[in-house]
């Protein structure tokens, strides 16, 4: 009997796995068995980069708000307009 060591996939190759399947004509059955994983993990991973993009989205947004404030503090500042 033999046995197989399971694949670590990174991140990286987690979603050059997901963007390949969203973004070629080949079906995700076909993407998944090319690269030899379940249809189930692969929409794991699909579930969890639309989390990640979610997330990512929510930060940047508020992160835009304290640049927004952040300079409004620094133009009252050079206006000579103390706090």
């Amino acid at each position: 009997m033999t046995t197989q060591s399971r694949q670590r996939w990174t991140a990286e190759e987690k979603l050059r796995v997901v963007e390949e399947a969203r973004h070629t004509p080949q079906t995700v059955s076909e993407v998944c068995r090319h690269y030899g994983i379940a249809p189930g993990q692969f929409y794991a991973w699909e579930k969890r980069a639309r989390q990640r993009e979610v997330e990512l989205e929510a930060e940047v947004t508020r992160l835009h708000a304290v640049v927004a404030e952040l300079s409004s503090e620094n133009l009252q500042l050079k206006k000579g307009r103390w706090l």
